[in-house]
């Protein structure tokens, strides 16, 4: 198998820098792209010795549509667009992007010295960059105050979830990744009784434990996105943090996967009410302003690009 890319894995730290990219029409630009990410697992070291940093760890990923004059016509084998999808009000929507870079470390000014490395080196080689810090938040919860995360892989179950095998044996090693941007209304969800948060999540907010069944309505978000298939629950890594500033925050969403079909089958169920009319009541509180897919290449894949 190929060497993953450093972010993947590891458990994600407290501070986490992402940045997302479209290619400018410089006839250099994917020359460029291709050098600045064959570099990056060398940047990464080096930032992370020169800062005495050992936890800084950074990942670069692709989109569908940059994947062919980067690395050729082999690609990986469910590498797609991200599709939007709506249903009535909710809407997931799909923005463009060829790049996504991921960097998280146990210090924000680690991830902001690599990242400002990597941004000066791509130079005129983008033309439009969204670029989110986010941070952990009162102990691994997101601003609802609920608990985020709790059912993501652990230890080795990690690896195994998040990166590809046998089954694509030359992209062993690397990962699929999807990214969203939640804005969150927070003035509307503290609105609510601590009992209609809860049912909302499906979880209690204080003790983070699953409410029972004959409570949890199929509404709640976990009761979406938990979903079992020949009697295994399909999982993905996260890697999301709460972003933002006074005017405007919520979550940076990030699922990595051996294959994308886990988390489109979990955004499908929050997005479109099934025939009882039920879909995430989450959704009515949070929306998502961007949705992008990649391809998160092994590093044996990416230093032979240069």
């Amino acid at each position: 198998m190929g060497r993953p890319q450093t972010a993947i894995c590891p458990e994600g730290g407290n501070f986490g820098l992402y940045m997302t990219g479209l290619l400018s029409d410089e006839d250099t630009a994917i020359a460029t792209l291709r050098q600045v990410a064959a570099a990056l697992p060398s940047l990464t070291s080096d930032w992370a010795r020169r800062l005495d940093e050992a936890t800084l760890v950074s990942a670069i990923g692709f989109g569908a549509a940059v994947w062919r004059p980067l690395f050729g016509e082999r690609k990986p084998a469910e590498l797609a667009p991200f599709e939007a999808i709506a249903d009535g009000p909710r809407i997931a929507p799909a923005t463009p992007a060829d790049f996504f870079l991921h960097i998280h470390s146990a210090r924000h000014d680690a991830n902001f010295a690599l990242a400002r490395d990597v941004r000066h080196r791509l130079g005129g080689a983008v033309r439009r960059v969204e670029e989110v810090h986010g941070c952990r938040n009162a102990g691994g919860r997101d601003l609802t105050g609920f608990v985020d995360g709790t059912e993501n892989p652990k230890g080795e179950e990690r690896a195994e979830v998040a990166l590809v095998g046998d089954e694509d044996p030359v992209f062993a090693g690397g990962s699929y990744v999807s990214v969203q941007r939640y804005v969150h209304d927070l003035a509307r969800w503290q609105r609510l009784a601590l009992a209609e948060q809860e049912a909302t999540i499906g979880r209690t907010k204080a003790g983070d434990e699953e409410l029972a069944d004959d409570v949890k309505p199929p509404t709640a978000h976990i009761a979406r996105v938990v979903i079992e298939d020949e009697g295994r629950e399909l999982q993905v890594l996260r890697h999301s943090l709460p972003y933002g500033n006074t005017a405007e925050c919520g979550l940076y969403f990030v699922a990595y996967g051996r294959s994308p079909a886990p988390f489109r089958r979990m955004l499908e169920r929050m997005v479109r009410a099934d025939e009882a009319g039920h879909f995430d009541r989450l959704l009515d509180y949070t929306r998502a302003v961007s949705g992008a897919s990649f391809f998160v290449p092994s590093v044996d894949i990416l230093s032979a690009v240069r």
